[in-house]
């Protein structure tokens, strides 16, 4: 079986560097792009970090999620 790790990219700049920068009171997550510093809420999710190729990082840019539009 194939391992693969979900990456977050900002939508505002494309940017692959966002985290959790602080938590909620209620215990969600504020997610941060360090590239641009857009934040945004997230409830029920967490991230996790894995090492993966250069290639497959940008196989995940090409297929992430726009408006409308889901991932091939």
């Amino acid at each position: 079986m194939s391992n693969f790790v979900s990456v977050i990219f900002c939508r505002n700049c494309s940017s692959r560097f966002v985290e959790i920068s602080e938590w909620t009171q209620d215990g969600k997550a504020i997610v941060q792009c360090r590239s641009c510093n857009n934040k945004e809420t997230l409830a029920n999710f967490t991230l996790g970090r894995g090492k993966i190729s250069s290639t497959e990082l940008q196989n995940a840019r090409d297929t992430m999620a726009k408006r409308g539009r889901y991932e091939k």
